[in-house]
């Protein structure tokens, strides 16, 4: 048996319930790919049926404001994907709710790269196409023992259509999806398990872990942030971060790159525009990692006169979508916010 046939045996034994999983409808099979980019199943599937109770079909999610979409989104990261859910819909809902019917024609679309056009387009019309993402790209560099490190999974581009020449593409990128998530791992790969050991490179080589081959680690920038739970008498002093960028329309606290020592607070808080401020307490710590930046944090409580200009005074914090890596420090906010004294 070739590799194509072995692995959809063994897809149809035993693939993994999955809320998506047999979907037609386009609308959620493009939903369920964006929110799979670089999260894992697990996470997704709380998501999913939330995200789909609040906009159940295309029309409702170009309908709603950007804030309503994002904070439906809050915790599962990533939040362009989320603008881009967002543009891609208004564009879609324009053209009376029809999408692009070829993986060419829905890379036309904001957010929707080589990979989520393939898997959609696999999926949705049987279309061809591979659907590289690590998972599949770690399985077919051991199953080949690619020997080149891959710069994106889609330097398999060619050796992966090679596999592909039966009438159930987007079964088999599932299935390969599938399996290197839950038998060809990164770390201890369950050989034994796995339907294609047979045909494995890297298994014969006698050690599959070493693929795929590594590019040099990129190392990460460290930050210092202060991070300021400002208060007012109108509320917790928050803002919107530029759309573009990291975090891109995401709510946020005052924040100090570096972090003063507590004497030179009051002049740098001045200087930032927080004229008359007073700290009146300590946050603990936090540590959020990115993907190439590290924040190091820490945090304060300051009470002010009265709202800077630009700034956001909210009494309702649950209403504003916030970053993860802010959880502590808005957590922090909400229980000041409900202290009987101050209300």
């Amino acid at each position: 048996m070739r590799l194509e046939e072995r692995l959809l045996a063994w897809y149809d034994a035993g693939k993994r319930a999955l809320p998506w999983r047999g979907e037609r409808d386009l609308y959620r099979i493009w939903l369920s790919e964006i929110m799979l980019q670089q999260t894992r199943s697990e996470t997704v599937a709380r998501y999913y049926a939330r995200f789909l109770e609040r906009f159940p079909d295309v029309f409702a999610l170009a309908a709603a404001s950007e804030d309503e979409v994002l904070k439906c989104w809050e915790g599962l990261g990533y939040y362009s994907r989320a603008r881009n859910l967002h543009a891609a819909a208004r564009r879609v809902a324009a053209n009376g709710g029809r999408f692009p019917d070829s993986a060419a024609g829905l890379r036309a679309l904001p957010g929707i790269g080589p990979y989520a056009a393939n898997a959609i387009a696999s999926i949705a019309f049987g279309e061809r196409v591979p659907a590289l993402d690590g998972n599949q790209a770690r399985v077919l560099a051991r199953v080949l023992a690619w020997e080149a490190p891959l710069r994106t999974p889609f330097d398999l581009e060619m050796a992966a259509r090679e596999q592909m020449t039966g009438d159930r593409p987007g079964d088999y990128n599932q299935a390969l999806m599938d399996l290197g998530a839950s038998v060809c791992t990164p770390r201890r790969p369950d050989c034994g398990a796995c339907p294609i050991a047979a045909l494995c490179r890297a298994r014969a080589l006698g050690d599959p872990e070493s693929f795929p081959r590594r590019q040099p680690p990129v190392a990460r920038r460290e930050v210092e942030r202060l991070v300021m739970v400002a208060r007012c008498p109108e509320g917790v002093l928050i803002r919107r971060r530029p759309a573009r960028g990291l975090l891109g329309g995401m709510y946020e606290f005052p924040a100090l790159e570096g972090v003063p020592a507590r004497g030179a607070l009051p002049e740098l808080l001045a200087e930032a525009g927080f004229a008359g401020a007073r700290v009146v307490g300590e946050l603990p710590p936090a540590k959020h990692v990115f993907t190439h930046l590290v924040w190091r944090m820490r945090g304060v409580r300051i009470e002010l006169p009265a709202a800077p200009t630009g700034w956001i005074a909210a009494r309702d914090l649950s209403a504003y979508a916030f970053p993860s890596a802010l959880r502590v420090y808005r957590e922090a906010a909400e229980r000041w916010l409900r202290e009987e004294a101050w209300r």
